[in-house]
This record gives C-alpha cells, sequence and structure tokens, in this order.
C-alpha cells in the first residue's frame, strides 16, 4: 500500500501528520524569534559595555575644558562615572558617598536618575537604594524642580521601602511613568541644560 493510499484511508493518521507539520514549523519559528531577541540583547549588552567603558575613558580625570566640551547628557553622565570611578574602590563606597561634597553626591545621583529611568521612573527606585534615593529627591528638588520633581517625590513615596504608611498603586505608578516619559520626551533638553548649567556653575568641586 502506497503512502498516499494509506494516508486516504486512514485519514487520522494524515490530520496527525498536518498536526505534526504544523507544530514543527511553529517551534523553529518560535526558536528562530527567541534566537534573534538574544542576539539583539546580547548585542544591547555589549554595545552597552562598550559605551561605559568610552565614558569612563574619557572621564577618567576632569579639567576645565571638560565642562566646555561635552555636551549637557553626556557631562551630567559623564561627571556620574567620573564619581563613580573615584569611590568604586573604596572599602566603604557608603561612607566615600558620605564624604563627598554635596555638589558632587548631587552630580552622582542625577546621572542615575537619568540613566536607570530610561524604561521608566520607576525603574530608578527599584533598581537603586539608599543613600542615593534620599539624596537623589534633594537634587531633584533643587537642581530641576516644577512637575518633574513633583512626579520624582510622588514616586519615592510610593516605592520608598522605609514609608510603612503608603501601599503601591501600579495604575497610579503607571500614569506616573507615563507622566515622567513625556516630560524626557517633550522637554528633556530643558532639563538636562538644568542640570549641566547647575555643574558647570560649580565645576570647582570637580577640578584638582
Amino acid at each position: 500500500m502506497g503512502f498516499f493510499e494509506y494516508i486516504s484511508q486512514h485519514w487520522y493518521a494524515g490530520a496527525a501528520l498536518v498536526l505534526l507539520v504544523i507544530l514543527t514549523v511553529f517551534v523553529w519559528i518560535r526558536a528562530a524569534i527567541s534566537g534573534k531577541k538574544r542576539s539583539e540583547e546580547r548585542e544591547r549588552i555589549i554595545a552597552e559595555i562598550e559605551r561605559e567603558k568610552a565614558l569612563r575613558k574619557e572621564f577618567k580625570t576632569v579639567d576645565d575644558s571638560t565642562f566646555s566640551k561635552a555636551d549637557d547628557y553626556r557631562l551630567i553622565i559623564g561627571l556620574c562615572a567620573y564619581i563613580q570611578q573615584k569611590i568604586e574602590n573604596e572599602t566603604d563606597m557608603n561612607a566615600a558617598f558620605s564624604a563627598l561634597s554635596e555638589i558632587e553626591k548631587y552630580a552622582y545621583v542625577l546621572g542615575y536618575v537619568f540613566e536607570d529611568s530610561k524604561k521608566g521612573l520607576s525603574e530608578f527606585f527599584r533598581a537603586n537604594g539608599e543613600p542615593l534615593l534620599s539624596v537623589s529627591l534633594d537634587a531633584v528638588r533643587k537642581v530641576i524642580g516644577g512637575d518633574f520633581a513633583e512626579i520624582f517625590e510622588k514616586e519615592f513615596v510610593m516605592l520608598d521601602e522605609n514609608d510603612e504608611t503608603t501601599s503601591v498603586d501600579n495604575k497610579e505608578l503607571d500614569v506616573l511613568d507615563s507622566r515622567f516619559s513625556t516630560i524626557i520626551e517633550n522637554e528633556g533638553s530643558e532639563v538636562y541644560a538644568k542640570v549641566a548649567s547647575y555643574l558647570r556653575l560649580n565645576k570647582n568641586y570637580f577640578l584638582n
């Protein structure tokens, strides 16, 4: 009995075969998509590492020209990287951070505010702890202000692990994240300029 004759007489076997082919194709497509996503994620991570290396190299030292050459955003994250390199080898990083001047602390935490909130402000709060969070609230209030600071403070209170009087409202958190993203999208350059201006006015704190 030939294959097609067998299939014609045993329809359920044919149906099972078709189903098997469909499942095989589906699994192959899923595997291909998954492989592509893994490849893209790997490339993203490598690019991020290279970016970090370049930033740390560029801001290994800071001089007067640093404040005129770097654009606003790069100055902010660059000074954050500069301070990170100053304190990361200390036995007690929290103590080393506490020993920094207020200006240096603000530069450090604001770099993290912008870098860690690219997928949502709430991601910044989930990724960091004290003493960085409390200092970041002071820095945002003093240096940036406005709606940016209002949203930041609301999320700070909502996600403060030490505040047992306020619970997390995920819907409200989503709304705040969306408002924050809108500010960054529409007014980001002005926000960065405000912070960069503050850092340039206080550049002597970074010059050795």
